[in-house]
């Protein structure tokens, strides 16, 4: 039998060379660490180069507020998805042809398709991918932007935003300025990155569901929907909503964290999510990255319904919320399982009820023009930030119009655009 003394020498030996390599791992890691903040610096000044780039040849293109002719073959292609009633007015109908003369000001001669409905904004985009186009611009709110997104997953096609809905949750979370005519200068600089998307699948089938922001399980599939209900005065939805609101209980549930970790808790919602911000810009997940290649996890643990929705409410314009009972986790993929049927929300869109659902992060799956934005790694610096959602805001950037800038003070030429598509 081996002496205590050759046992606790062994003991510390095999501590010593664990420590050995975790110091040579430690150096590695900012070896390459200094190696990637020095690529970083050359990308952020490549990327400034840029900017500046597009801003020169737009004044020249623009010499005293008249836009110079501009040979077809320098124009790029690209294909518009808009949304006619998109804003804080909602039922207004607007025209396209401002936004197209934005556009074209900035070397983009875009297509245009209305959106009608989120099938028919699929229909538009995968129509337009047909035909080869590799630049897809939203001119919407979030749910259309997400439509549209969801048939770009994997294709290698740029989406472009042109944020003109009322919260534009996406739009800040990727540093898209809300002014038209900086979105435009963003989109003729084509700066992109490759961000995540977010997958819903059930247990049984196996459906898929994609999103950009949040998915959730319980109560959050009420009170998301709810909000958007409220924004667009639909008051018999709301209605209901809030009567099933106020019949949901707590229940046991199970959170699978990437295989291996298992959490449970006493919980009507779990959120799981890809953005920041959902809804009425509501900060559910403050943390979250679009680029890390992460969920960021929520767990409402045994708070009442009346506790979940003051917290719900202290999130809304883009507020950090707190609260111990809200418990947070990072995974690859998720899965939930339930004692009882929940109703499960995937960015705005209501889903099935489900007792197990599984989440996970696609990453790098889409490919978008991004700015200065707060739900970046690596943000573009060059580019304005987005004006805040609260406090002073710059004049350039906040008319009435909840920071976007009418597109009838853009100059407007005549251009043929198409009837919209019925639904």
């Amino acid at each position: 039998m081996r002496s205590n003394k050759k046992v606790i020498t062994e003991a510390r030996q095999r501590l010593g060379k664990l420590q050995e390599e975790h110091a040579t791992m430690v150096k590695g890691i900012d070896q390459a660490r200094r190696k990637l903040d020095k690529r970083a610096s050359r990308l952020r000044n490549l990327e400034s180069k840029i900017a500046k780039a597009e801003r020169q040849a737009y004044a020249l293109a623009n010499k005293d507020g008249q836009t110079q002719p501009v040979p077809g073959k320098v124009l790029r292609r690209a294909y518009l998805v808009f949304n006619p009633t998109s804003g804080p007015e909602g039922k207004e109908d607007r025209s396209p042809q401002p936004l197209v003369e934005a556009l074209r000001a900035h070397g983009i001669e875009a297509e245009v398709g209305f959106k009608t409905s989120g099938k028919v904004a699929r229909q538009l985009t995968s129509d337009a991918l047909e035909n080869k186009h590799d630049l897809i611009i939203v001119a919407g709110g979030d749910g259309t932007i997400e439509a549209v997104a969801s048939q770009l997953v994997g294709t290698g096609a740029v989406l472009g935003i042109m944020p003109v809905g009322t919260r534009n949750n996406l739009a800040r979370e990727l540093g898209v300025p809300l002014d038209v005519n900086m979105a435009c200068e963003l989109l003729a600089a084509g700066i992109t990155r490759k961000v995540d998307v977010g997958r819903v699948r059930a247990d049984a089938r196996r459906d898929e569901e994609f999103f950009l922001e949040t998915a959730g399980l319980g109560m959050t599939a009420v009170l998301f929907p709810a909000g958007q209900d409220l924004r667009k005065h639909r008051f018999g939805n709301l209605s209901a909503a809030v009567k099933k609101l106020f019949e949901m209980r707590p229940g046991p549930v199970e959170i699978e964290l990437d295989g291996n970790e298992k959490v449970s808790a006493n919980s009507q919602v779990v959120t799981v999510s890809n953005a920041p911000m959902i809804g009425l810009n509501q900060m559910i997940a403050p943390d979250a990255k679009m680029d890390d290649g992460l969920l960021d996890i929520a767990v409402y643990d045994g708070m009442t319904t009346t506790d979940l929705a003051g917290y719900f409410l202290n999130t809304t314009k883009g507020r950090r919320s707190t609260n111990g009972q809200v418990r947070f986790y990072r995974a690859k993929r998720v899965v939930i399982r339930s004692g009882a049927p929940l109703a499960v929300v995937s960015d705005t869109d209501l889903l099935p009820e489900r007792q197990e659902l599984e989440i996970e992060i696609l990453p790098r799956a889409l490919n978008v023009v991004v700015g200065n934005g707060m739900a970046l790694t690596l943000p573009v610096e060059s580019v304005p930030a987005v004006p805040p959602l609260t406090g002073p805001q710059p004049e350039s950037e906040a008319p009435a119009n909840n920071g976007t800038k009418s597109t009838e003070q853009l100059p407007a030429e005549k251009v043929s655009v198409p009837e919209p598509v019925a639904a």
